[in-house]
């Protein structure tokens, strides 16, 4: 049974990538299984993938210290992706606004009261969830899971297709 699932959560409009779905999909570094990129494009294609604005934030951190390092190729590469990943999700990427900052608030206060301390980026990104009922797609369920919110690991969705 998936968190989401443990959670009693009905199905929601959608999924919230966190930033280590996003940037393993990078082509240098493309981590994910063929089952979860079929899943992917079968959300995607039904306009049910979305991105937040932490997840540009943090690739962009990522790209810029790389740049620091020299990386130039590397460097080039990763910003051609990018720029190609906004374009593509544009209108699907989402905002850090009120309600979110609100809700995302409210659920670091939840997690730090039962002892986690899941940090500020991951708080946003619950909020943003929380607020658009989106279901997060993450690597670290765990970092999620103290904020009750609807989580889903990738294996999860490969190999049961996620919630519906």
């Amino acid at each position: 049974m998936s968190s989401f699932e443990r959670a009693g959560y009905r199905a929601l409009s959608g999924f919230l990538l966190d930033t280590n779905i996003v940037s393993g999909l990078a082509p240098s570094k493309l981590e994910a299984s063929a089952d979860f990129l079929t899943w992917l494009d079968r959300m995607d294609a039904d306009g049910r993938i979305f991105l937040s604005v932490v997840s540009i934030h943090e690739i962009e951190k990522g790209i810029a210290l790389l740049e620091h390092k020299g990386a130039t190729a590397k460097v080039a590469s990763l910003k051609a992706w990018l720029s190609g990943l906004v374009s593509m999700y544009d209108d699907k990427i989402i905002s850090f606004d009120a309600q979110a900052a609100a809700i995302g608030g409210q659920l670091e206060a939840k997690a730090l009261a039962a002892g986690h301390d899941p940090g500020m980026a991951d708080a946003v990104i619950a909020g943003i969830a929380a607020a658009h009922e989106l279901v997060v797609v993450t690597r670290n369920t765990k970092h999620f899971l103290p904020f009750g919110i609807a989580v889903l690991s990738p294996d999860e969705a490969a190999t049961k297709g996620g919630p519906a």
